[in-house]
């Protein structure tokens, strides 16, 4: 099981691992660290997974039962909503189940500040102490919570398309919520903004064991196969995938799946054309440090101002709070995560889905991506996963990439003292003459990722040093494990 790592705890539904037991007993640690800090009011969500009301409703009668006043959803809603909520009604503390995209077996547990951020380091080291001290404490389960009133949700899809603001009568979209979710929001979104959206019955409904999908992540072509075939049939240029909490989304258009990145260009392009247009100037735009830098140009020659941070989308949303004198214009992750305005501070495939078809009603999508190319280069990216035997042996490799003196590798920067102001966190840059990759290991599972970026002024190019740059981490990383 994982403790608070990027996202929450997370782990397989069964017994020793993510359980009754764990719901609870990470309940009454939250609680523990409410009560330390003189909070009272706990706000809850879950998602479609398989045992995610259940454990809901457990982690609602533990609060309670530590004397905490708390609100539960009636019924599975985005990840986003929840962080909406927590703003909205003032509440001190959020909880989510849900294990977003990870496969059917998996459930997760995340924690939200009263900002709506999901708990950020300084948090869950403290949270993560309370929950170890929490296994061996008795807890008190008193079944009293009070359920969020359906107009609540009514509000959130009514605010949400304000932000979005587009008028996308004559668009037609194929959309499916890969049973999760986003059935019930994205397709009212579309329609209460004018778009013609067409469902993909056999995902509509709500089913934790998503069986018409080889995985519910949209970042996976095999997410799409269905949506695709709608589109096909239907002959519609836009397809929308939302993952199971709904705070992802897949685009594929003209049948072509848009990577997050390219995604990620086309919505910070639009949405920076339009505040330079409201006459404001001083504008904020936040990644992580493994998504693209193609937004660096775009960024520079417009005046607004790019900030990065660890990869995790609570870090985009902890340094929009703190720079509360800047607008945030847009945040966004390679990952397919997205987020404008001030409903939320997590990632909104709600609010993206809308964001996307405003797009697509605007301009198409691959001919402007086309001609950002063309104005700033091709900016290519890859992610590799690498699996090893062991956690220690994915560690020590990482450890050893530290000290590499491979041929080509020009220098090698360790984010774990802090970089150029990004906060402290383990990932390594190596920088090559083509282009760079960053590298983080999972610290928790026998993985490793690499991320491969290249830019440059033609799309062979661009195609050639990706492949060089992909081969070149595959031999050093299978260099140090004959070593």
């Amino acid at each position: 099981m994982i403790l608070f790592g990027t996202g929450g705890i997370r782990g397989i539904m069964r017994e020793g691992e993510f359980d009754e037991k764990t719901v609870a007993v990470a309940s009454k640690g939250v609680a523990e660290y409410m009560k330390m800090k003189g909070l009272k009011k706990v706000l809850i969500a879950y998602d479609t997974r398989n045992n995610s009301e259940t454990f809901a409703k457990l982690s609602a009668s533990v609060f309670s039962g530590e004397g905490m006043e708390v609100y539960l959803f009636g019924e599975p809603v985005p990840t986003p909503v929840l962080s909406y909520g927590v703003r909205k009604l003032g509440m001190d503390m959020g909880i989510v189940i849900t294990a977003s995209h990870n496969p059917p077996e998996y459930n997760g547990y995340k924690v939200y500040t009263s900002n709506g951020v999901q708990a950020i380091p300084e948090v869950t080291d403290i949270l993560t102490e309370l929950v170890k001290q929490a296994w061996n404490q008795p807890i008190n389960a008193v079944e009293k919570y009070t359920i969020v009133p359906q107009e609540f949700l009514d509000e959130y899809i009514s605010d949400v398309s304000k932000v979005v603001n587009a008028d996308l009568k004559g668009l037609k979209v194929v959309y499916s919520p890969l049973h999760g979710t986003g059935a019930k929001f994205v397709t009212r979104l579309l329609r209460m903004l004018g778009a013609e959206v067409i469902e993909v019955k056999e995902q509509m409904e709500h089913n934790g064991n998503f069986p018409t999908v080889k995985t519910p992540n949209p970042e996976d072509d095999r997410a799409l196969v269905l949506l695709r075939k709608y589109m096909a049939e239907y002959n519609v240029d836009l397809g929308l995938a939302t993952d199971p909490d709904a705070d992802r989304v897949g685009v594929v258009f003209k049948d072509v799946r848009l990577t997050g990145n390219q995604v990620g260009v086309l919505l910070s392009k639009m949405l920076i054309d339009g505040y330079l247009e409201s006459g404001r100037n001083k504008g904020m735009l936040v990644k992580t440090i493994v998504t693209t830098d193609m937004v660096r140009p775009l960024c520079e020659e417009s005046g607004i101002k790019l900030f990065e941070v660890p990869t995790g989308f609570k870090f985009i949303g902890d340094l929009v709070e703190k720079h509360k004198e800047l607008d945030f214009v847009f945040g966004f992750e390679e990952s397919c995560g997205y987020l404008t305005g001030d409903l939320a501070r997590d990632k909104d495939a709600v609010l993206a889905c809308g964001l996307v078809a405003k797009a697509a009603v605007n301009f198409d999508l691959l001919d402007r991506m086309e001609e950002l190319y063309k104005k700033y280069g091709y900016y290519l990216e890859k992610l590799i996963n690498f699996d090893f035997k062991s956690v220690d042996q994915a560690l020590d490799v990482y450890s050893k990439l530290k000290q590499t003196k491979a041929e080509g590798v020009k220098e090698v920067i360790d984010y774990s003292k802090g970089y150029n102001g990004v906060i402290p966190n383990d990932t390594l840059r190596l920088e090559f003459e083509g282009g760079r990759i960053f590298v983080r290991p999972s610290g928790t599972e026998p993985k490793m990722k690499a991320y491969v970026m290249v830019r440059a002024d033609t799309k062979e190019h661009a195609i050639s040093n990706l492949e060089q740059l992909e081969n070149k981490i595959k031999s050093i990383v299978n260099e140090i494990l004959a070593r």
